[in-house]
Formats: structure tokens, C-alpha cells, sequence
């Protein structure tokens, strides 16, 4: 029956830097205007910062906090010339990271950059005793590569809370940023291996209510898979780039929906009493593991040419344009008929 349905949602960000700004307007429209209100918030580096501060916000409202964050990390660089303007960060961004200045040690740096000052403005931003509850809803999920082990790690706010570190992993990205330490481990940006973690997030949406609830995922997607087939050096890297760090989401809903197919024969199996035998074999119960459908995805993505420096231009006339590409993105990606229920006024706040 209708009334015993419940909508299972999560959101899901990449990394990017000041991309991520194109993350802020998707949100506006999704909070404001889709009412959407998910059950897990899942990011990588600018995605996992984006993450914390809808998840976990001080002030207890996640856009007004989001909208914060920029204004803090915008950089006004009068100073330069407008074209220039968009390369300013270069020096550092007084409220993300610092240009290191121990010069006379910079045969043993491994980074450019260090991170204190995001770590400063989180604090400042984020409910730090909330991140450490692992029953703070809505849950929250980044990752990070662990550079020894040469692996993703996906941490989950529920299996025993986070702190800053854990953000600062997701968006550890080299050579610009150092390495996050912690729990005797090293990590780097979670993007290096995965810049959209569709398959953690599919994995932790209740399977116990596979066939109960239905299950929606938004990915707002920072680097789109199509572009143009470079003709110099420079469009080379660029487009490289943007290969390695787009969404995979096509790939990974392709290899679910085999799984699906698995689902419904060991199902199938489990109903006709032929095969009794069968399900209660060693072959039949390590293959049943529990596969659940693949929910119901909505894309918003960015379009357009990855252009040099988009990485570090924190120019406010390039977060507000950002942000406007996000909030037009992700109504079209609505009026398109990819549809998403609106949440009922009733239901529980954003954070919780």
C-alpha cells in the first residue's frame, strides 16, 4: 500500500574545487524547490566539504551555511587586472589553504600548500559534536585514498562518527595539498581513485527494504563525460583532466543492473519449491548476497569545456555563475521528466 511506502534518498557530490560552486546552486534548487531531503549525504573533497555543512550545519540551516562557506572562501583580488582575476588563489586563499613558507625544506615537501585554514573554517561552520555522533541523521559518507595501501576507504558517520580529518582526507589533493594523517594511515583526495561514490551510496540504502521502498539518488556531476577533441597542449591536459575525474555513474548502473538480473534468478530459485536442495547448497548461499535493485538516479550535470585554472578560480563573479549553471542544471534535469518526489512538509529537517 502507498502508506506503507518510505522514500530512501541520498545525495551524492564530486570533487572539484572551486567547481564545487556549481554544487551550491543544484542544492538551492533541490532544497528550496524540490523540498528534497535526503537520508545520506555522500561526497569527495569539495563534494565531502559540501557534505559536512548540509549534514552537519552549526546554525542548524544547511543552505545558509553552504552560502556561508562561499562567501568565505571567495577571493577579491581587485588588485590584478580582470582577466587575472580568476588566477589569485595562486598565492593561497586566506580561508582554504596557505602557500607554505619553509622554503629552505622544500627538498622533502610533498605538497605546495597546507590546509589550515579550511580547518580553521569548518570549525567555525560545522557541528562538530554532531559529526562525531554516529547517530546524527542524515548519515554521512566521504572517502579518501589511502596512499600506502594504494586504496579507497569510505567513511560512514554511522559506523562511529567523524571529525575533520575525515573531510580533509576526501579533498587531500596532491601535489597542491599534504596528506591527511590519521589512525596511523595516510590518505589523499578520495577523487584519485573515484570522484563519484554512486556504488557506497547504492550499497548503504536499507537492502532489508529493497522491495518495501523506493529508493532515489541525486549525483551532481562537476565534469561532464563529453567534450571536445583537443588540439594543443594545453587542451590536452584539460581534457584529460576532466576523463579522470568524471562521473562513472553510466558504468557502475550498468554493472548493478547485471546484478539485478542475478537478484531476480536467485529469487526466483528461493520461490520454486524444485529447488529446495539448491538454496540450501554452499554454491546457493554464497552467491545470495543480498543484491537490491538499483534506485531511481537523477544526474544534474555540469556542460561546458573544462577551462585552465577552473580548479582555483574562487572569484566571486565565477562562484555566482557557478552556482547559477547548478541551480539551471538541475531544473532541467527535472523538467526533463527524470522525476524526484518532493518531500512532504512533515518530514524531519535536513539536519536532522
Amino acid at each position: 500500500m502507498a502508506s506503507e511506502r518510505r522514500l530512501l534518498k541520498a545525495l551524492v557530490l564530486q570533487g572539484g574545487g572551486a567547481l564545487g560552486a556549481f554544487e551550491l546552486g543544484a542544492i538551492r534548487v533541490l532544497l528550496d524547490e524540490r523540498g528534497f531531503r535526503p537520508d545520506l549525504i555522500a561526497g569527495v573533497s569539495i563534494g565531502a566539504v559540501t557534505a559536512l555543512l548540509l549534514a552537519r550545519p552549526k546554525n542548524g540551516d544547511p543552505l545558509a551555511t553552504l552560502e556561508a562557506f562561499w562567501r568565505e572562501v571567495a577571493i577579491r583580488a581587485d588588485w590584478l587586472i580582470e582577466p587575472l582575476r580568476g588566477y589569485a588563489s595562486v598565492f593561497g586563499n586566506p580561508r582554504f589553504y596557505r602557500a607554505r613558507t619553509d622554503i629552505w625544506q622544500i627538498a622533502s615537501w610533498t605538497s605546495i600548500y597546507e590546509t589550515g585554514p579550511l580547518r580553521e573554517t569548518l570549525a567555525q561552520l560545522a557541528d562538530l559534536e554532531a559529526l562525531a555522533d554516529p547517530d546524527a541523521m542524515p548519515r554521512l559518507l566521504v572517502t579518501a585514498t589511502d596512499v600506502g595501501a594504494g586504496q579507497i576507504q569510505a567513511f560512514d558517520s554511522g559506523d562511529g562518527g567523524m571529525t575533520l580529518d575525515h573531510i580533509l582526507a576526501s579533498g587531500s589533493l596532491p601535489p597542491s595539498f599534504p596528506m591527511t594523517h590519521f589512525g596511523g594511515r595516510a590518505y589523499w583526495d578520495g577523487g584519485l581513485f573515484d570522484n563519484t561514490p554512486l556504488g557506497e551510496v547504492i550499497a548503504r540504502l536499507d537492502p532489508a527494504l529493497a522491495c518495501k521502498a523506493e529508493r532515489a539518488v541525486v549525483v551532481v556531476n562537476l565534469f561532464p563525460n563529453e567534450g571536445a577533441v583537443p588540439t594543443d597542449l594545453q587542451q590536452v591536459s584539460q581534457r584529460m583532466m576532466g576523463l579522470t575525474f568524471a562521473n562513472k555513474t553510466a558504468s557502475d548502473l550498468k554493472l548493478l543492473r547485471r546484478f539485478n538480473a542475478v537478484a531476480a534468478l536467485l529469487e526466483a530459485i528461493r520461490e520454486d519449491p524444485r529447488w529446495a536442495d539448491l538454496e540450501a547448497s554452499e554454491a546457493f548461499t554464497a552467491a545470495d548476497k543480498g543484491y537490491i535493485e538499483v534506485p531511481n538516479v537523477v544526474e544534474i550535470t555540469r556542460s561546458g569545456a573544462l577551462q585552465a585554472g577552473a580548479w582555483s578560480d574562487f572569484s566571486p563573479a565565477t562562484i555566482a555563475a557557478l552556482a547559477k549553471l547548478g541551480e539551471a542544471a538541475a531544473r532541467t534535469a527535472f523538467e526533463a521528466g527524470v522525476g524526484l518526489p518532493s518531500s512532504g512538509a512533515d518530514e524531519r529537517a535536513l539536519a536532522g
